[in-house]
């Protein structure tokens, strides 16, 4: 005899949906690497310092008047000194002589006027930079090839963006719910992994760091210093400073982090500690945002 309807739903329980979000598949997920540069870098303007400037309205009387200004300061060698009949003396902080001016007409022959401008302190580092500085005054200017293609977003090819996020995801299944970190090696081999651990300093940088050097047999620590020279690290967070200052001294290339640290990051949310100058070593740090 068949049940009818009605007696299969009082003889089977009615199954629970799970109304929860499915999480993402990894292929339908989307990520950008955004580098975390310096202030300095990032900013459109850079400082700027006054000048006195002498007015030379005869153009052939430059030439001669050059020997007789003092010369420029060390820390101003970026400025180039004239400008449409115009010469940089010195800083107006730097009190000129009573008679700078009429000496120097009479020398010369021929009438001289002073006045103030203001220039381009330090070097520019960017384009954006050179364009906004020589718009004050002529400066020189080397382009970093690197620092321009990270603040245009070119940095990584289509290829290469799509190993540093295989990476990132392979850090956050062995994280699983905690940290995950991963070492991969200048061949693009993984070398090291780690989710956190429930022990003293078990941070997974810590762990993966160690299980690297114990690979290797290595309790030197003048040897540890250089094993992971150049090596990229992939973190699902951002590491404390007792993680960061552990990549310092393994010597590696580039850091790439998951989720900020707003308090204890030592990265970009704390702290920067790639930015120490103090420090005998530096790496490239990004973080990956999923859109």
């Amino acid at each position: 005899m068949c049940a009818s309807a009605k007696d299969e739903e009082a003889l089977c329980p009615t199954k629970e949906v799970n109304m929860e979000p499915q999480k993402k598949k990894a292929r339908d997920r989307k990520f950008k690497i955004v580098p975390i540069l310096e202030g300095d870098v990032c900013k459109e303007e850079i400082p700027l310092i006054e000048y006195w400037v002498l007015s030379v309205p005869c153009l052939t009387a430059i030439g001669k008047l050059l020997p007789l200004l003092p010369p420029m300061p060390t820390e101003a060698g970026h400025l180039k000194r004239i400008k449409d009949g115009r010469i940089l003396v010195q800083p107006s902080t730097v009190p000129l002589q009573d008679n700078f001016i009429t000496s120097l007409s009479s020398q010369l022959g021929t009438e001289l006027s002073l006045s103030s401008v203001l220039v381009p302190e330090v070097k520019p580092c960017t384009r954006r930079q050179f364009q906004w500085a020589k718009e004050r005054w002529p400066t020189a200017f080397h382009p970093n090839k690197d620092i321009e293609k990270l603040l245009a977003g070119s940095f990584f090819d289509e290829d290469e963006h799509e190993k540093i996020i295989g990476f990132f995801l392979e850090a956050e299944k062995i994280g699983g719910d905690g940290s995950g970190c991963i070492i991969v090696d200048l061949k693009g081999k993984v070398v090291a992994k780690s989710a956190e651990r429930p022990v003293t300093l078990g941070h997974a940088v810590m762990c993966a760091v160690s299980d690297l050097c114990e690979a290797h047999r290595i309790g030197n620590s003048d040897v540890l210093q250089y094993l992971g020279t150049g090596f990229d690290v992939f973190l699902t967070e951002e590491p404390c400073a007792m993680c960061a200052m552990a990549l310092v001294h393994f010597r590696v290339g580039r850091v790439f982090f998951g989720k900020r640290k707003l308090r204890g990051g030592a990265l970009e949310s704390s702290w920067r500690i790639q930015e120490e100058k103090r420090l005998n070593h530096q790496y490239k740090v990004f973080r990956i945002e999923e859109l």
